[in-house]
């Protein structure tokens, strides 16, 4: 059984949280600064900006749920779980994406968790993620939590049975949710803080 990192692991001096729908900005320019060959990686397909501009747009509706790896109020990696307006058939898609100069750090592992605690705590029993043959590093991370590996000429699907949730793994997330509100208000304060000191300082 696939196991996750603790809620709000840390890779380096990033952090793992959950998106929220305020943040597809940051998740956005996520996607706008993968290069041609991980694009083609995440998409199967080669796409151009037009194409993540508008799925960044819609990737925060009822049934997607988006965790990122953010360092200094970037976001250098994102996982997101799609299928949750269809929770009856208790199956979930994963998809990844982590820009080149923060591969091999460990935050696809991290994201990866953070997505199957998610997935569990939801109902979904079976995850399903696809790549392409050639991608190595993640058929080695889905051989990680042990996902049975069905490979193809166009591409490798990948699945992966989470199991039930249980206590510890809806703790897990209500803390990293906690963790992640609390990060976004900060962000949020930090931003208007040199504006309201300017108004006190004019009396306004």
């Amino acid at each position: 059984m696939a196991r996750s990192k603790p809620a709000g692991a840390r890779t380096g001096i990033g952090v793992v949280r959950r998106l929220w729908p305020t943040e597809r900005d940051l998740f956005r320019e996520h996607l706008l600064r993968l290069d041609p060959v991980t694009r083609h990686q995440r998409f199967g397909t080669v796409v151009n900006d037009a194409f993540l501009e508008n799925y960044a747009a819609t990737t925060f509706g009822v049934g997607g749920l988006v965790y990122a790896y953010v360092e200094d109020g970037v976001v250098r990696g994102a996982a997101e779980l799609r299928g949750l307006d269809d929770i009856l058939v208790e199956t979930g898609e994963a998809a990844f994406s982590v820009e080149q100069g923060w591969r091999r750090r460990g935050i696809g592992g991290d994201l990866f968790g953070r997505l199957v605690t998610a997935a569990r705590n939801r109902g979904i029993r079976t995850l399903y993620m696809t790549c392409l043959p050639e991608n190595a590093a993640m058929r080695r991370l889905a051989a990680k939590f042990e996902a049975v590996l069905v490979g193809g000429h166009a591409d490798v699907e990948g699945v992966i049975a989470t199991g039930g949730p249980t206590p510890f793994t809806i703790l897990d997330e209500a803390l990293d949710n906690a963790r992640g509100f609390a990060t976004l208000a900060l962000s949020i304060q930090r931003s208007l803080w040199p504006t309201s000191l300017l108004a006190r300082a004019f009396g306004a």
